[in-house]
Order: C-alpha cells, then sequence, then structure tokens
C-alpha cells in the first residue's frame, strides 16, 4: 500500500473567497465576476444595507489580492498533469506488485488550488520493490508506460532477479539520491554509472558500497 506523508491539515476557509461564494482554484477575473454580483445582491437600491455592501467591497479587495499572489502558481500546476498521471500509473504497478510506495505532498499548494486539486502535485518520493516476485518484464513493463518519475529519491531493488537491462528499463529517476542493489544480477558497471548519475549520495549493492559525500 502506498504511503502518504501527507502534512495537509484541515485549514480555514478564505473569509473572503467565501463571502464571495468563490471556491479554489480561483484567478482574479473569478473574483471579479463574483463581486459584480454580489454587489448587486446587497447594493442599497436593491433591497441590501451600507454595511453589507461595505463587507463585500472589503472581501473583493482581498481576494483580488489574494488571487494575484497565488494566480502565479496555477500554470505550474497545469504541466503537472502529466508527471501525476505517470505517477498515479507507478502506484498501481507497484502496489499490484506486492511493493511499497511513499508519496508526498505539497502543503503550500492547497491554498492556492484547493485540497483536492492539490492532489495534482503529489510526489511519488520513494519506491520499494524488495520482497517482491519483480523482474525484468516488470520494469521493461512499468517503463513502456511511464515515462518519468523525477521525485523518486529512494529505491529499493534488493533481492530482486533483476540485470542491468532491467534497471536501464525503468522510467526516468533525475531525483534519484539512494538505491540499493542487493542480491540483484546488475553488474559493477551499472553500480559506478549510477554512483556518478547527479544528486547520487548512495548506491548499495553486493560487495560493493559507494557512498558521495556532499
Amino acid at each position: 500500500m502506498s504511503e502518504a506523508h501527507d502534512s495537509r491539515r484541515h485549514k480555514p476557509k478564505n473569509a473572503a473567497l467565501e463571502r464571495l461564494g468563490l471556491s479554489l482554484p480561483v484567478t482574479q477575473a473569478d473574483v471579479k465576476q463574483a463581486y459584480f454580483a454580489k454587489a448587486r445582491d446587497v447594493h442599497p437600491d436593491h433591497g441590501g444595507t451600507a454595511e453589507q455592501f461595505i463587507e463585500v467591497q472589503r472581501a473583493f479587495e482581498e481576494a483580488m489580492t489574494y488571487a494575484a499572489e497565488r494566480g502565479k502558481r496555477l500554470p505550474w500546476l497545469g504541466a503537472q498533469m502529466p508527471l501525476y498521471i505517470d505517477q498515479l500509473t507507478a502506484v498501481e504497478r507497484i502496489e499490484g506488485w506486492g511493493g511499497r510506495a511513499v508519496i508526498k505532498s505539497l502543503d503550500w499548494l492547497e491554498d492556492t488550488v484547493g485540497e483536492d486539486f492539490a492532489l495534482l502535485a503529489d510526489q511519488l518520493s520513494e519506491i520499494d520493490l524488495s520482497a517482491t516476485e519483480v523482474g525484468d518484464a516488470e520494469l521493461e513493463q512499468l517503463g513502456e508506460e511511464v515515462d518519468s518519475l523525477p521525485y523518486v529519491q529512494t529505491l529499493n531493488l534488493s533481492g530482486l532477479a533483476i540485470s542491468d537491462a532491467g534497471y536501464d528499463a525503468l522510467p526516468r529517476l533525475t531525483g534519484l539520491r539512494h538505491v540499493n542493489l542487493h542480491g540483484t544480477r546488475t553488474t559493477a558497471a551499472l553500480h559506478k554509472r549510477l554512483a556518478a548519475q547527479p544528486g547520487m549520495e548512495r548506491v548499495e549493492a553486493d560487495g560493493w558500497l559507494k557512498r558521495l559525500l556532499g
């Protein structure tokens, strides 16, 4: 089963957005549209009061500032969709093989797009396939279905009947820092290549341990 190291907590809603009837994600255009509708409803000429009108005006100003500060993050979130789909596919395969996946969430993004959309930025940070029956064929399957897993930092393939070819068939793991290849059929050539990968801190294999001190 995947483990969600999730720092999200239930947070109070933004009062200004709530007053205007808005929910995340929100843009300045959304705020303006909601403001015009609310302002008409509470205007003294339409049965509202001066106090209500002032309250909506204040909510509008606060919501515009909120949307301006966080709106720049929305294009970035859209770019996350392909990675999100890749991660969903990878987690499904990993768990189907009896492995373990660890997922981290970006707590700050919830303030921009809301809890549901913030899931798009979840990061698969650790894969553990030890104690499974995974071999080269399964790793090749994963590589065919998933292009890249850039947030994976820890990869445990110990005890698997895999070769260099199986490892090389994996999706691109550009953020990898620690890999465990104990008990595999991988070669010293692969281990040395992994140790030279940018950002790598530790490569473990039978009779061979490479630590990089940064």
